[in-house]
């Protein structure tokens, strides 16, 4: 390692970050449940050029009265998260269908309900 470069490398990044060039930031990647860790675009043998897809949720209030399945949720505000690629079309939404033998779970968030 050359001691002068390096010093030269670190200096260039102070002065940078000084400058508000360089900010630490979050980055999306893709995780890879197998090997147990984020996986980048060239670890990949297949999927090279795959990002992480971005979805809007859009909130919609279950009114009452609850199924018998959710009987125990009775008296908290429930909602259910639909995910979109094109939230400019949910405006006016009124309905959500789901599949009546569909498998779902119920989230508690102490910060929106449920």
């Amino acid at each position: 390692m050359n001691p002068y470069f390096d010093s030269f490398v670190r200096w260039q990044m102070r002065k940078l970050k000084s400058m508000g060039k360089i900010v630490q930031d979050l980055r999306y990647t893709v995780y890879s449940p197998l090997d147990g860790q984020p996986c980048a675009d060239h670890d990949r043998s297949s999927g090279e050029g795959v990002i992480p897809q971005e979805y809007t949720l859009i909130k919609m209030e279950v009114v009452s009265p609850f199924p018998p399945k959710m009987s125990v949720l009775e008296g908290k505000k429930v909602y259910l998260a639909a995910a979109t690629l094109r939230p400019e079309t949910m405006y006016g939404q009124t309905k959500c269908w789901a599949v009546p033998d569909g498998k779902y779970g119920s989230f508690e968030i102490t910060l929106f309900n449920i």
